[in-house]
């Protein structure tokens, strides 16, 4: 009785088993056949993942995949390929017969994205079923060094700061030359009483004109250099 119980439940686990096939169709963009043998493919579910590597037909073959749902990733050195999602189901051949058969669904996921949130179907049917897969882009494992670019070298702030100088330097002349004499004739005038860059010039008189030690003793106010301190007052003479 144990013997038939263990061969049934055997029996009942191989019938329950499915299989299918990932293959990479050859494109004119990629060729598969120059893939590596290292090139493999996952299925990822709560147990141990199940491994299958790629074959001469350009193909990955999964056998005796039990129900559930899985993660099938594909490994390769040079693309990248996207993630299925792949649902092992029973479901009956003919409703109320009794008879169930194993059917296979696939569709595209994402890392990172609710399981339940299903994408575009890559692939549905029995035992055998064939899901195309095609890589989504190619590795990338060095970065390309910028080439000198104009633009580039006019977004730097120094360069522009350069420029601007330059066109005051060298264009200033002729704006003067092509003002309104009136305009030119106040502009002189303002140059004069120097009220243009006069700021600058009184704080640099400042600085240079101050008395460190006269400030250090007390003093608030400081004598102007290359004058004499006022003499100070003699007291009153005896009567």
């Amino acid at each position: 009785m144990r013997s038939s119980t263990a061969a049934l439940a055997c029996l009942v686990s191989v019938t329950s088993a499915a299989r299918f096939i990932l293959h990479i169709p050859n494109t004119p963009l990629v060729n598969p056949s120059s893939f590596p043998s290292t090139t493999h493919a996952t299925l990822q579910s709560t147990g141990a993942p199940l491994d299958a590597y790629i074959t001469r037909s350009n193909s990955f073959n999964f056998h005796n995949v039990s129900v559930g749902s899985y993660l099938a990733t594909i490994h390769s050195r040079d693309y990248v390929f996207e993630p299925l999602r792949i649902d092992v189901t029973l479901e009956e051949e003919v409703e109320g017969s009794g008879h169930q058969r194993e059917k296979v669904h696939a569709w595209q996921t994402f890392i990172g994205n609710e399981w339940d949130n299903k994408g575009e179907t890559r692939g549905e049917g029995g035992n055998g079923l064939v899901i195309d897969v095609q890589p989504r882009a190619p590795k990338q494992y060095y970065q390309e060094r910028a080439g000198f670019s104009p633009v580039s070298f006019l977004k730097n702030p120094m360069i522009l700061m350069g420029l601007f100088t330059l066109i005051m330097v060298f264009g200033m002349p002729y704006l003067m030359e092509n003002m309104d004499p009136e305009t030119k004739a106040e502009f002189e005038e303002m140059q004069k009483k120097g009220v243009m860059g006069s700021g600058s010039t009184q704080t640099a008189q400042q600085i240079q004109n101050f008395d460190l030690a006269s400030w250090m003793a007390g003093k608030t106010e400081t004598p102007t250099r290359g004058q004499s301190p006022a003499p100070q007052s003699q007291g009153k003479k005896r009567g």
